[in-house]
């Protein structure tokens, strides 16, 4: 008796991961809308300056280490995710013979998101 394997459906977070959602999607929604909203505690905080830091106590310096770290972690999977969709893609379109620039111009901003996000964090 053959047991046919159902091909298990995987979930959001696996298949983002692996690069499986469109490039679009990962782009726009995830990228672009995802680490917006994301970022939105931290372009506040940024606004009040050192007002911010003088007045914090040391559990919300906590809470704020907790935050910086999750942003960090987040757009590690973003920024992977996306490149994986971005290759992919690539992938897709040069099978097809067609133009792959979409692809190539992620990578592009990927390298660049990053390199500002480390300039930021280097500057303070």
């Amino acid at each position: 008796m053959n047991k046919v394997k159902k091909k298990e459906k995987s979930g959001f977070i696996k298949s983002y991961w692996n690069g499986e959602e469109s490039l679009g999607f990962s782009f726009w929604a995830i990228a672009v809308l995802g680490l917006t909203v994301l970022s939105i505690p931290m372009i506040v905080i940024e606004t009040q300056g050192d007002v911010f830091y003088d007045k914090i106590s040391n559990f919300g310096a906590l809470l704020f280490l907790a935050y910086v770290i999750g942003v960090i972690i987040a757009s590690v999977f973003v920024y992977v995710g996306l490149w994986r969709s971005a290759s992919k893609y690539i992938n897709l379109k040069k099978k097809k013979k067609q133009s792959a620039v979409w692809g190539y111009l992620t990578y592009v901003y990927i390298v660049l998101a990053v390199i500002r996000s480390a300039s930021a964090m280097i500057a303070g």
